[in-house]
């Protein structure tokens, strides 16, 4: 029986998670599409950029960065997924996320990962990831 993860590296793992949605997040329309699957992408990358208010108030993140995600996750909220085509087609997920809305959220998304980029590489060695340019979409 495994035991369960500390909470340090709950926190790390989910970082890892969320940081891999900021960089779906601030890609090109047709590279979400292709990363995601051309499945939904636009009800998935909203609800996994999203779950970045949970790693506030966690005692992790400065306050600056907190305020970031913080900001995002608010930004997200203006998006409504509902509404966009979805399904499995490319076509349809492809016009989803040319959406006008979208494109302050890549923009955005793109400064959200240059601020957590002192923590990311944090995260990475606490991880044993293989180092990049992080904070770099």
């Amino acid at each position: 029986m495994q035991s369960p993860l500390s909470d340090e590296d709950e926190f790390h793992n989910s970082f890892r998670y969320y940081l891999s949605s900021l960089e779906m997040l601030a890609a090109s329309a047709e590279e979400q599409c292709d990363l995601m699957g051309n499945y939904n992408v636009a009800w998935e990358l909203k609800d996994d950029a999203s779950a970045g208010k949970y790693l506030v108030g966690r005692g992790y993140l400065t306050s600056e960065q907190e305020a970031w995600v913080q900001t995002l996750s608010e930004a997200l909220n203006s998006v409504n997924a509902q509404i966009l085509p979805a399904g499995p087609s490319k076509e349809a997920n492809l016009a989803a996320m040319n959406h006008p809305n979208w494109e302050p959220l890549r923009y955005l998304a793109k400064e959200v990962i240059r601020q957590l980029a002192p923590f990311a590489s944090i995260n990475a060695k606490y991880l044993g990831a293989p180092s990049k340019d992080v904070g770099q979409p």
